[in-house]
């Protein structure tokens, strides 16, 4: 193991949230940051929706105009921005352990093997994934081949060009729902059916309708305490309040939850059962020096807005430096 490397800041993740703490940090006078990320790239979530022709543009600039962008430039925008910095980024780096109280972390990379870095403050821009059918508990039933979360089909859709269905259902309502939807239908499949245990979609009309242009799925909404996943090999579509909805593939998309393990690791203090990193003031976590910042804070936020999340993240750490001098 080498030994320990001392940095003014440590930023975990490097999607829109960490970048944005450590372009505040570094315009800010910081000489050294380091950023940790397990993906072997810059830009998070974005990076996985791809710049191609007949494409769709899912990610909003609401600084510059409001226009829609792909995902892929989004992505190429904050690399940009990291790669005119001083910042130190290290890719393809799991963190394995905190120590809080010590404000040390320990990652290992293919590269430099299993390292420990200790810093001054430390900012958890880790984001958030998809409730699993179990964290939801209405979903039920089996788990047959052709059941994806969003990120999959982004990988096979976007990223390999590969169409794993042609009339998927959807599970969620939330605008990663109708992002995925949209997806699946310009690469060639029908209208997804999208269905949800609510009577109306979660999201709001008016992003609805910037993916009408593309299609229009019918939503299912109902008051139902369960639902059932059908299909013994394969997916064949799911029973709900009586009724037998067929498709050849499913997608359980949207209800984001934190990725708070390695603050539960760390004995951070985390809200359950929503697994929200217990915040004591602007930013910072229940050990003096860890901060937080983007959607590991719970709620959906878009790349944009959790962009300047760790930008006001990042001049809470300044302030904190600061009065630790």
């Amino acid at each position: 193991m080498k030994t320990t490397k001392h940095f003014n800041v440590v930023i975990i993740g490097a999607g829109p949230a960490g970048v944005g703490a450590a372009i505040k940090l570094s315009k800010s006078g910081i000489k050294s940051i380091a950023i940790i990320e397990r993906d072997d790239k810059i830009g998070g979530i974005p990076s996985f929706y791809k710049r191609k022709k007949g494409g769709v543009k899912t990610f909003m600039r609401w600084s510059r105009g409001g226009y829609p962008v792909f995902g892929e430039d989004y992505a190429a925008w904050l690399e940009k921005q990291i790669l005119k910095s001083d910042v130190e980024v290290k890719l393809e780096s799991q963190v394995l352990e905190i120590d809080a109280k010590g404000k040390m972390l320990t990652f290992v990379n293919p590269k430099e093997g299993k390292v420990t870095l200790s810093a001054d403050a430390i900012i958890m821009a880790c984001g958030s994934r998809e409730e699993t059918p179990a964290e939801r508990k209405w979903i039920a039933g089996a788990r047959p081949v052709k059941v994806f979360f969003t990120k999959q089909i982004l990988n096979l859709v976007d990223g390999n060009n590969l169409l794993p269905m042609k009339k998927p259902l959807i599970i969620g309502s939330d605008i990663i729902a109708y992002a995925a939807a949209t997806k699946l239908k310009a690469a060639g499949a029908a209208d997804p059916i999208i269905v949800d245990n609510r009577p109306s979609p979660k999201a709001p009309f008016h992003e609805r309708l910037y993916f009408r242009f593309w299609g229009n799925s019918p939503y299912r909404g109902f008051d139902v305490k369960s639902l059932e996943i059908t299909g013994t090999q394969s997916a064949t579509g799911v029973n709900l309040n009586g009724t037998h909805i067929d498709c050849d593939g499913i997608v359980i998309s949207g209800e984001l939850i934190p990725n708070s393990e390695l603050a539960l690791i760390g004995n951070l203090e985390v809200n359950i059962p929503s697994r929200i990193p217990v915040i004591n003031k602007k930013y910072q976590l229940s050990e003096s020096g860890w901060f937080a910042a983007g959607n590991i804070l719970g709620g959906f936020h878009g790349a944009e807005s959790c962009y300047f999340d760790g930008r006001r993240a990042g001049s809470a750490v300044i302030n904190h430096l600061s009065q630790s001098k």
